[in-house]
């Protein structure tokens, strides 16, 4: 089974004990590369573990014709950690997709989510089209996500209803940061292969869109692109950095050549966390961290 993943990060605080899982509150995003998880301990309102696996044939120098499906990848970190298949107090569960769009409330047709997502994108046969319901701007986030993944997902977890990870990361960024939103703000979410850009007015989100990346070049291409679409002058634009990029980064480095103002995400005061998470950055597994103050 190790030979089906690679561990990245894996950090459990002392009182974790998969016989106590009624008490605790599951949250878990997946993509076809990778499965990240956390889980707080509801009686102390803390968070007490989080783990990220990444698929190895998903790695660049994976052995030529090593190939697994999502469904032996994720059944294999279930056996690696047979707690998870226990009974949880809350189960939420996000997939992290690249294909996804937001519909004015007013304007969404559960009947037309199918077309107003290939306005943007192609949407193949082996795909399920969904849609959440964000409520504090009524609008819709429209995305896709595999049938194979969706249906592996919810046999092991049936009673887990699943959102879309941009989804959370908008009602997250929102909550924590609205009071600070009294203008246009940009935030950028770094993931290991592709970026989120999102753009808040002071009252709405203005703009949502995920960007794949290579190398750091690409980011600042597409960040500075959208700015100027818009009409917003990146010397003079606040960024909100969140997710996989650390201070002193070629990446962070390369943005700063363009993006003065900016600033790291931070942790969600609501909550509490474990020692654990001490060599964790503030701005890591934004969305999945913030994912129990979400509606969804």
């Amino acid at each position: 089974m190790p030979d089906f993943y690679t561990v990245v990060v894996n950090r459990a605080d002392s009182t974790f004990t998969g016989q106590e899982t009624r008490n605790y509150g599951l949250s878990l995003q997946f993509s076809e590369a990778h499965i990240a998880y956390c889980v707080m301990d509801y009686r102390l309102n803390k968070y007490i573990l989080i783990q990220d696996y990444r698929r190895n044939d998903f790695i660049p120098k994976a052995k030529p014709g090593f190939k697994l499906s999502f469904d032996d990848f994720l059944r294999s970190v279930l056996t690696a950690n047979p707690w998870m298949k226990n009974p949880f107090k809350s189960v939420k569960v996000a997939y992290e997709g690249k294909k996804n769009t937001l519909i004015p409330g007013p304007l969404f047709d559960a009947q037309e989510a199918e077309i107003f997502l290939k306005f943007n994108y192609q949407v193949a046969a082996d795909e399920h089209v969904l849609a959440d319901h964000i409520q504090q701007f009524d609008n819709y986030n429209v995305y896709s996500i595999p049938k194979a993944l969706e249906e592996s997902v919810k046999q092991l977890f049936p009673s887990a209803r699943i959102s879309s990870l941009s989804t959370i990361l908008i009602q997250s960024v929102w909550m924590n940061f609205k009071a600070r939103i009294n203008a246009n703000r940009i935030f950028l979410h770094i993931k290991e292969k592709s970026f989120d850009i999102l753009i808040y007015d002071g009252k709405q989100i203005q703009y949502l869109n995920t960007f794949t990346w290579m190398v750091a070049e690409d980011v600042v291409y597409f960040l500075i692109f959208i700015l100027e679409q818009l009409g917003m002058n990146p010397e003079l634009s606040s960024v909100v950095l969140l997710g996989n990029i650390d201070r002193g980064s070629n990446l962070f480095e390369l943005i700063y050549r363009y993006v003065k103002n900016m600033e790291f995400g931070r942790r969600n005061e609501t909550f509490k966390y474990s020692p654990v998470f001490d060599v964790i950055a503030p701005q890591s597994y934004y969305p999945l961290l913030n994912f129990n103050s979400c509606g969804s």
